[in-house]
């Protein structure tokens, strides 16, 4: 049970990458500034500009789709081994306002609305929970997308409100020329956080439309009973057992979008039995590799995190941990391509993901709390093996273990084990600093991103990708995973 004390932490570090676990703001500043020069947060911002305008363009382009939908789907779309093409109208609605949303942009921006309103229409029960012909229907990604996009947009309309720019004609601010003569111009966006791992997020109560809740409420019924057992445990795929997807029967992807919304909902106020989270716990378990190099470590409180004042005993330092370099794959039991059931970096973090959430939702809920103290042991070593694969096999310029497949996919799950995690650096890689580097090199000049190496339309998702994370887009969680340090305890 000591173990279990130091468990509100910020980093994994390992015997010989050691590093100050609180880098002062001036060195994190000059380190970038020595990558990217002295503007690297207005390039940052001018990315995030040019790749909003550019995915605002790309509604309605389609000559099929419903105008609202983003992107133009190929004419002889790659079938991915399952017969006929899913267009995905939900996510290719829903990622785009979770991307401009948490980009900064006005919630009631014609693009943005115009695609609520499509999906307050469209994103029905019989669509989504009883795929009745006829009726949008929806996938695993797209329900959990869909709780994304809800709160990113009720966070942009909050976010607007306060910044004083409810009133559209009004969003303009004073700049100051090089001759130093004032004027005004146009705001493109309410602005943005500071959004490093550590920083404390803002506390926002939503207050949900009638039709906004009837939607969550629905994608939430609709992951629900997507929900499989199988492989020892349980999870998510594409559909309802039964209803396709069935090789594999459930998959870490998918598991863990599932997650990630069901901890939107969480946020929302929206309600579900959490009892499922312990099937998902064994399913992972059973799915990370049973082997890997041995890493000594430490489990270390982060600083400031004072047990004594807290209630909980002595704040002395517990025993060294060993650690194995062990991640996961897409699905050990895929049929559909070899690569499935190899370890690679992007399912890898996606699992530590699944188990960071798992643990942030279970550990304070009184239902489940009996359950999960026999568990939670295990689920911090998994995730401290997670990270240690990850730090073993580092590499943000291609998705490790899978080169270039879902590349961006995979910085998106970096940027969510960053910020779930409270990482600021990951065995000693600012983890940000480095994609942001890729990202800004790889815009192209119309403003997307795009190395057509992800499901269609690539370009939609891949800039929704690189917009979520060059604004560090995830919200963390209160409990962040439990601190490493090298062997001999020393940060």
């Amino acid at each position: 049970m000591r173990n279990l004390l130091y468990v509100a932490a910020a980093a994994l570090v390992v015997v010989g990458m050691a590093i100050p676990s609180n880098a002062q703001d001036d060195a994190e500043k000059k380190k970038r500034e020595d990558v990217f020069g002295k503007s690297f947060e207005d390039k940052v911002e001018d990315a995030v500009d040019d790749g909003c305008d550019w995915l605002k363009k790309q509604q309605g382009v389609d000559p099929i789709d419903p105008k609202p939908v983003f992107g133009k789907f190929p004419e002889n779309p790659p079938l991915y081994g399952s017969g006929t093409p899913h267009r995905y109208l939900i996510a290719r609605t829903a990622f785009p306002i979770q991307a401009l949303c948490k980009s900064g942009c006005f919630f009631d921006e014609p693009e943005i609305e115009k695609a609520m309103e499509w999906l307050r229409e469209n994103y029905t029960e019989n669509g989504a929970v009883g795929m009745m012909q006829g009726f949008v229907g929806s996938t695993t990604y797209e329900d959990a997308t869909l709780l994304n996009a809800v709160e990113a947009y009720y966070i942009s309309a909050w976010e607007t409100k306060e910044g004083g720019y409810s009133n559209p004609k009004k969003r303009f601010k004073k700049v100051e020329d090089e001759d130093g003569k004032r004027h005004e111009v146009p705001v493109k966006r309410w602005g943005t956080e500071e959004k490093g791992a550590k920083k404390k997020k803002k506390d926002r109560n939503f207050k949900l439309d009638r039709k906004d809740q009837k939607m969550c409420e629905i994608a939430v019924k609709a992951l629900e009973s997507r929900f499989r057992r199988a492989y020892g445990g349980g999870g998510w795929r594409y559909a309802k057992d039964g209803v396709g997807a069935s090789d594999p029967q459930v998959d870490v992807s998918a598991t863990q979008y599932a997650i990630l919304g069901l901890k939107c909902a969480t946020r929302l106020g929206i309600r579900y039995d959490k009892k499922l989270f312990l099937e998902v716990f064994r399913m992972l378990r059973g799915q990370q590799d049973k082997e890997g190099p041995v890493v000594k470590g430490k489990w270390k409180k982060r600083e400031g995190d004072d047990d004594d004042k807290k209630g909980r005993g002595t704040s002395s330092e517990p025993p060294p941990v060993e650690l194995k370099a062990r991640g996961w794959g897409y699905a050990r039991q895929s049929n559909h391509q070899p690569l499935d059931k190899t370890t690679y970096g992007s399912m890898t973090a996606a699992a530590v993901n699944a188990l960071i959430l798992i643990r942030d939702e279970m550990v304070d809920d009184p239902a489940q709390k009996k359950a999960w103290e026999d568990m939670e042991k295990e689920c911090n070593q998994m995730i401290g093996d997670g990270l240690a694969w990850m730090i073993n096999n580092w590499d943000m310029t291609q998705n490790p273990g899978a080169g270039k497949y879902r590349y961006y996919y995979y910085l998106y799950t970096v940027e969510r084990l960053g910020m779930l995690g409270g990482i600021d650096e990951i065995g000693g890689h600012d983890w940000y600093l480095e994609g942001a580097d890729v990202l800004l090199k790889d815009q192209q000049d119309s403003g997307m991103w795009d190395i057509d190496n992800e499901i269609d339309p690539s370009d939609i998702y891949n800039t929704c990708y690189a917009l979520l994370f060059l604004k560090r887009a995830t919200d963390g969680v209160d409990r962040p995973i439990p601190v490493i340090t090298g062997g001999d305890g020393e940060d």
